[in-house]
């Protein structure tokens, strides 16, 4: 009697632990793109056109799938602006705009110091690109595509250095300076930076006692209405003018993220073995399938991701 009393312990000590191990296994789950003549595969990610339907092929059995996704669209981000001359005789080439990409701003409370930053950094010249007038009382737009520094922190400057001194060296007006960020399939507006919030600082080369004056007065840029920045035209005969209006750091956008909505895929009352998505609008997906077991003991659960190009 006795033998067979432990024997019964034995088989429910078993049968137990058997049902504990199965409570508390840990789920397992795998994805698979099915393979379709439209969807190719590259470097880790696939690639179909706008409008493919893709399918996803489940392995293992947890008790629940969602699926959900990160679409990341690049933008374009412009830089706009319009500027006009006016007074004097020696307009062209008084005003330069450059663009830096490593330039590590100003002090603002050590000339020196400051100088020697913007005399020896290596700025990149876009005057070619901004549309600059030549002559005076002719205002001019400009628009230049900034797509290779997104992701970047650029500083932007405007130079004004005249060269000529028998004539009144020309006022500039820069006006409704901004960065405009767009969908790149739409042109729909995300983001616009104004110049208010670009930090712009005026330093003149030539003063040294008061290199950051701002102010609205001859020779001297004036940030007062950073929707009309302005410097003043200088009377013949003075000392020639090298002023500096530099921005801080901006960030320019790579692009805007959009997330879906959750969708359950499977539950306890459900078998499921696949799931197919309509990818309607171009970009980059980040799709992700997220499968679960619960139970009174246990909960476990585990994520797979699944990059996808999307393209016109």
């Amino acid at each position: 009697m006795k033998i067979k009393y432990f024997i019964i312990i034995a088989l429910f000590a078993t049968l137990i632990a058997s049902c504990k191990n199965e409570l508390e296994q840990p789920v397992k789950f795998d994805v698979k793109v099915e393979s379709a003549d439209y969807v190719t595969f590259a470097d880790s990610i696939y690639v179909a056109p706008v409008g493919s339907k893709i399918k996803f092929n489940f392995t293992g059995e947890p008790d629940f799938i969602s699926f959900s996704y990160d679409r990341f669209l690049p933008t374009n981000a412009n830089l706009k602006f319009s500027t006009q001359a006016a007074w004097g005789t020696h307009i062209e080439n008084t005003l330069k705009v450059l663009i830096s990409d490593s330039f590590e701003g100003l002090a603002m409370d050590n000339y020196e110091n400051d100088k020697k930053l913007i005399s020896n950094h290596n700025w990149i010249d876009i005057s070619q690109l901004s549309n600059l007038p030549t002559a005076a009382n002719k205002k001019q737009d400009a628009t230049i595509l900034l797509n290779d520094y997104r992701g970047k922190n650029v500083t932007f400057a405007f130079r004004y250095n005249t060269v000529f001194a028998d004539d009144w060296q020309p006022s500039w007006n820069v006006n409704d300076l901004v960065i405009e960020n767009t969908r790149i399939t739409d042109g729909t507006k995300e983001m616009t930076i104004l110049a208010a919030t670009m930090g712009f600082s005026p330093f003149d080369i030539n003063n040294a006692e008061n290199p950051y004056r701002n102010e609205y007065v001859s020779g001297v840029w004036s940030i007062v209405n950073p929707a009309a920045i302005q410097m003043r035209q200088t009377a013949r005969g003075n000392e020639l003018n090298d002023d500096w209006l530099i921005s801080k750091p901006i960030e320019i956008p790579k692009g805007v993220v959009e997330t879906g909505n959750p969708v359950n895929v499977k539950n306890t009352t459900l078998s499921v073995s696949d799931y197919t998505y309509t990818f309607d609008k171009v970009g980059e997906y980040s799709v992700t399938f997220k499968a679960s077991n619960y139970n009174y003991r246990h909960h476990s659960s585990t994520l797979k991701t699944v990059k996808i190009l999307i393209t016109d």
